[in-house]
């Protein structure tokens, strides 16, 4: 019988991999199947859970929208029309 942690535990993966998969489609292109496959591949390959390859491509995306984000101001292009 799992219990309410490993739920808990379980819910927050599915939730860090999905957010992870729509940011491959959207930045890379993927579809869901290639997004899914290349998180877990990576995984595989890196001996980590899927949850830390997911992470560390949220935190990437993140560090680069903010950077991305950082140059626009300064380049006062950050309203677009």
């Amino acid at each position: 019988m799992y219990s309410y942690e490993d739920i808990k535990m379980l819910v927050e993966e599915i939730r860090l991999v999905n957010r992870a998969k729509l940011i491959l489609i959207k930045m890379r292109g993927m579809s869901e199947g290639e997004a899914h496959r290349f998180i877990v591949r990576s995984a595989m390959d890196r001996c980590v859970r899927k949850r830390a390859v997911a992470q560390e491509i949220i935190d990437y995306h993140e560090k680069y929208e903010e950077k991305r984000g950082s140059t626009r101001n300064a380049e006062g292009n950050s309203h677009r029309p």
